[in-house]
């Protein structure tokens, strides 16, 4: 790897809220911190980090229903199609002028923690009352984490 993509544009270190005021999480944090002098403006941008165990954990839920229902060739297939289900989607025109829907992103970049709870729970319930109607939930969350190794997410 070179040291050009070992570079980041900007510095970014994990804060907490604590009675209304942004404080460093970690030592680490603290350490980068310091290094700005005082009573200046930092721009910051808030963003809660991304659980990498609830996608995981979708990822897994889409390869169990892809292999219990014929309706998905693909795990891919079902993820698009429940962004459409769930309204995670980009308006596009076409070159006549019509507008279509396609399916957005759940990238970590592209979607919020919070969001991505929302749309996970959503997913779902579309998965037990649409695509297997009648599925129980609590067996499908089961199966999953145990194929997983689940840690609780964030």
């Amino acid at each position: 790897m070179s040291k050009a993509s070992n570079k980041s544009k900007s510095q970014w270190i994990l804060v907490r809220k604590v009675e209304g005021a942004l404080v460093p999480h970690a030592p680490y944090d603290i350490e980068m911190f310091e290094r700005y002098p005082e009573n200046i403006p930092l721009r910051i941008q808030l963003a809660q980090p991304r659980s990498g165990p609830r996608h995981r954990l979708y990822r897994v839920i889409l390869r169990i229903v892809v292999t219990n229902t014929d309706k998905f060739s693909t795990e891919d297939a079902l993820h698009k199609s429940l962004l459409v289900g769930c309204g995670v989607v980009e308006p596009v025109i076409m070159p006549d002028a019509e507008i279509i829907m396609c399916p957005s992103s759940t990238a970590f970049d592209a979607m919020p923690e919070d969001e991505f709870k929302l749309y996970f729970d959503r997913a779902m319930e579309i998965i037990t009352s649409i695509i297997i109607p009648g599925l129980d939930l609590e067996e499908l969350m089961k199966e999953a984490r145990d194929q997983s190794q689940w840690k609780e997410a964030a």
